[in-house]
């Protein structure tokens, strides 16, 4: 969809799709999900765009405030009808398609089965039955977006000022589609709930929203959103705030609240600071119940979930710096730490796969996927595949980015330094021909140009090159 990061996916023909013709089948990840959630749920304009038509899109956009999503499908044709599924197979809604350019496909959307939703019912009103409440309420409707903690006081300030002109204040949190069980995505909802001082009138609801959205379009989104669920006006906190959303033209007026700007929100710092030395927090900043929230789901930077990926060649020492990693990490830090070993990997979780490219790439992304689950937990997870492709180390380190930090350790050790060591004799089996698609000898190792470390193993010692590796997670505070 539109603004969103996610490569392009090839559509696969069914048998026993219910359509006729039969439909293709297109599986939506990440951002794609909140975007048609949000078309279900009827804030957007049920029908994709190309992205060429922002500035001009269809009628029906433009009366919904010129906000719309667009789709990516590799291979889709005009006239293709495509069943739009979740990652678990359900499907969600169908898309005729009616214009394309490239992998870019637009054309109307209808519902089929909807997003089936188990987290924060309660606080999911749909538009219309947020717009109900909004006009049997008495006054306007003030829109306060709350995705990062608010201060106390600026809650107060909204507050006070929303009782002085007889309106309600509508507390609005984003939380991305699919992001049921992060922590991070569901902390503003759990902060929001443990205010005391909320009014009987206001209101906290939860609404779809996507990751990633092109700074230019972001506010103009949230204005659109607050718009759809009822809102008559949107609150903002300064001068530079008031004049950036007007300057959209947006379908409701702001309305400046006054507030010291450092008073505005709690820092990430002092955040940081409270969890980790018990600082106490000013009083401006966080009343007690919701201070208690807050401890319990702030992770500052050196307790948030972590991945470090080793990536070489095979013999340059990546398992042997990653198992003394994970010990030092293990001796030093109250994470638990897991080590995801490529070839002890491939006993359990890999068993079965060849050493093609394809089972190559399908072997790192387990790895990936594994330690994405595990820094989404908190933990630290330490991997060391040899990882050749840089396409898929790209794909891993997005996959663990979403939930925490990601380091990518390039174990740049010489080729001949590793066929020198070659204690298990692959080098030479590869020079003979004996072991196809070997990477460094007949395949290639894509040298990364990302990584945050790089790391020659020749003539030091496991303890030297750990220094190295460990001291860059620290200058990184991502350890203490």
């Amino acid at each position: 969809m539109a603004w969103s990061e996610s490569g392009p996916a090839t559509v696969a023909a069914v048998s026993d799709a219910p359509h006729d013709p039969p439909a293709l089948q297109h599986t939506l990840q990440g951002d794609d999900l909140s975007w048609l959630h949000l078309m279900l749920d009827g804030v957007l304009p049920s029908r994709y765009v190309l992205p060429a038509n922002r500035s001009d899109q269809t009628s029906e956009a433009s009366a919904q405030g010129e906000v719309a999503a667009t789709l990516t499908i590799a291979e889709a044709a005009v006239g293709d009808h495509i069943d739009l599924l979740d990652p678990e197979g359900v499907t969600l809604a169908s898309l005729t398609v009616a214009e394309v350019d490239g992998d870019n496909v637009g054309g109307p959307v209808e519902r089929r089965s909807g997003f089936s939703i188990v987290d924060h019912v309660d606080l999911r009103l749909s538009p219309d039955a947020s717009r109900a409440v909004a006009i049997g309420a008495t006054g306007a409707t003030w829109a306060l977006w709350v995705d990062s903690p608010l201060s106390f006081a600026f809650r107060e300030a909204v507050r006070a000022d929303a009782r002085a002109h007889g309106a309600r204040v509508l507390e609005i949190v984003p939380v991305p589609t699919g992001d049921e069980t992060s922590r991070s995505a569901n902390a503003p909802v759990r902060v929001a709930l443990a205010h005391t001082t909320r009014d009987d009138a206001d209101r906290v609801i939860v609404v779809p929203w996507p990751s990633h959205v092109e700074p230019a379009r972001r506010h103009q989104l949230q204005v659109h959103i607050a718009h759809a669920y009822g809102a008559t006006e949107w609150v903002a906190s300064s001068a530079q705030s008031a004049q950036s959303a007007q300057s959209d033209e947006g379908p409701i007026p702001v309305r400046l609240v006054d507030i010291d700007a450092d008073q505005q929100s709690i820092s990430t710092d002092a955040l940081d600071a409270w969890v980790v030395t018990r600082t106490p927090l000013p009083a401006w900043a966080a009343e007690p119940a919701v201070a208690d929230v807050l401890a319990k789901v702030h992770r500052p930077t050196s307790r948030t979930g972590l991945t470090v990926l080793l990536s070489g060649l095979s013999g340059s020492g990546k398992s042997t710096v990653a198992r003394a990693l994970a010990v030092r990490l293990v001796a030093r830090d109250s994470r638990s730490v897991s080590l995801l070993d490529g070839d002890v990997v491939r006993h359990h979780l890999s068993k079965g796969l060849g050493f093609s490219r394809p089972d190559r790439i399908t072997n790192v992304l387990r790895i990936g996927f594994v330690a994405s689950e595990i820094t989404k937990a908190g933990g630290i997870a330490v991997c060391c595949p040899i990882a050749p492709y840089d396409e898929t180390r790209k794909e891993v380190r997005a996959m663990v980015e979403a939930h925490g930090s990601f380091v990518l350790v390039h174990v740049a050790t010489p080729l001949a330094e590793c066929e020198r060591r070659d204690r298990k004799g692959l080098y030479a089996k590869a020079r003979r021909g004996e072991i196809p698609e070997f990477t460094g000898i007949s395949d290639p190792y894509d040298e990364p140009e990302d990584a945050e470390v790089v790391l020659d193993t020749t003539g030091r010692t496991i303890e030297a090159c750990v220094d190295d590796v460990y001291q860059a997670l620290v200058d990184r505070g991502l350890v203490q």
